[in-house]
């Protein structure tokens, strides 16, 4: 038996040991068929994707598990996303420097940003000269063709399907509709009286006006969605910045609604106080950072209800840099504008190429597997790898 599928029976003991007694007293020489389907299917949701393969080719009662709908949605349900770092791809880049990158916390002294090799994504991505990553939806990918004519492809690397849009404006948010429970995009485009939002399927039914409002989406990443709700840091017109009261946009999934929400923080000094304010989805919650004289500020959303932030932490950049800097490679550093919020884990946040411990405020200089730094760009995505077939996607 495959090693993958093996390490879930230690599991398995401990969860249904009564059901395994009364297996193995049975005189039937497969104790394994004799097990319920709902105990298999326990068991086989927990495995890996690319570990699913193996389990398939064990018996035929397993590849019928597998195969349906309803073990999809369960493994969905169990995968870990993982947040990975995306650089814009050339076919010269395909050859010469990765894609996809992702912070590894088990190993931070030796190239703790790695390559990410998500299970059939190579097979994609060699096949065009260029494509970007701005989002992904339950291991559907959102992958940007061609810019000029707003050309996309909505793949699944592991499955191999994938369907082919052009839009009239740009994708904003790949979200699964609660109420028809179906997978639904959110688009734009800009219009004379504004930017006008449409939302539509993967298939032929037709597309919806949802409302025309003077913002778009700021931020190159499309949002994985927090607690049924979407958000971006909005821009105007020639990148005009709003007013701090609707410095926030938010889109209800379950209503199919937009609002407008203020950033955390005072008032800004300047018109241009929200160039260097990025929000971000991470980990279930959401932050925005804000860098300005060379302090970053971080905030956590604590409660929608009453649209509450908690300030999480104030790093002086100049001071920490030049300081408690533990690298012997790197004494200062100056482009603060550069800096990234990317990931956080335990008391410590990675910076970019940099990771900072919020206790005793030292910054380590972390290395890589790609050779310029400037390969990754302001897109950070959180990618899971699923079973979802994009066949019964296009009927809807």
């Amino acid at each position: 038996m495959h090693v993958g599928v093996s390490r879930c029976f230690p599991w398995l003991l401990c969860h249904h040991w009564g059901k395994l007694i009364n297996v193995f007293n049975g005189k039937k020489r497969d104790r394994l068929g004799t097990l319920p389907d709902d105990v298999v299917e326990d068991v086989l949701s927990r495995l890996e994707i690319d570990e699913l393969d193996n389990a398939k080719r064990v018996c035929r009662r397993w590849h019928a598990l597998i195969a349906t709908a309803h073990f999809t949605r369960v493994h969905l349900q169990r995968a870990s996303s993982v947040t990975v770092m995306c650089s814009p791809l050339s076919k010269r880049g395909l050859y010469h420097e990765p894609f996809l990158f992702y912070w590894d916390w088990g190993f931070p002294e030796e190239k703790p940003i790695r390559e990410a090799t998500l299970p059939g994504f190579q097979r994609i991505a060699k096949r065009r000269w260029f494509c970007n990553l701005p989002g992904c939806c339950d291991g559907l990918l959102i992958i940007l063709v061609d810019v000029s004519r707003n050309f996309y492809e909505i793949p699944n690397p592991v499955t191999q399907e994938q369907v082919q849009l052009r839009l009239e404006g740009s994708i904003c948010g790949f979200f699964l509709h609660s109420l028809p429970n179906k997978y639904r995009l959110l688009s734009y485009r800009e219009t004379p009286n504004g930017f006008l939002y449409r939302m539509g399927g993967l298939g032929p039914a037709a597309w919806n006006d949802v409302g025309t409002f003077p913002y778009r989406p700021r931020e190159q990443e499309d949002p994985s969605g927090i607690e049924g709700r979407l958000h971006w840091m909005v821009v105007g017109k020639e990148c005009m910045s709003p007013p701090c009261s609707h410095c926030i946009m938010v889109f209800s999934t379950r209503e199919s609604k937009f609002c407008f929400m203020p950033h955390p923080g005072d008032s800004c000094l300047s018109r241009d106080g929200h160039s260097n304010m990025h929000l971000m989805e991470m980990k279930g919650r959401v932050y925005v950072y804000a860098i300005r004289d060379k302090l970053m500020r971080l905030w956590v959303l604590e409660d929608y209800a009453s649209w509450h932030w908690a300030r999480k932490c104030d790093i002086n950049l100049e001071r920490d840099f030049n300081l408690h800097l533990a690298s012997q490679s790197l004494t200062s550093y100056s482009n603060y504008e550069d800096m990234q919020l990317m990931d956080s884990q335990g008391g410590e946040l990675l910076l970019g190429f940099f990771r900072y411990n919020l206790q005793s405020k030292t910054i380590t200089q972390v290395s890589s597997d790609c050779s310029e730094k400037r390969t990754v760009s302001r897109v950070v995505v959180e990618v899971k790898s699923s079973l979802v077939s994009l066949k019964d996607l296009q009927r809807s």
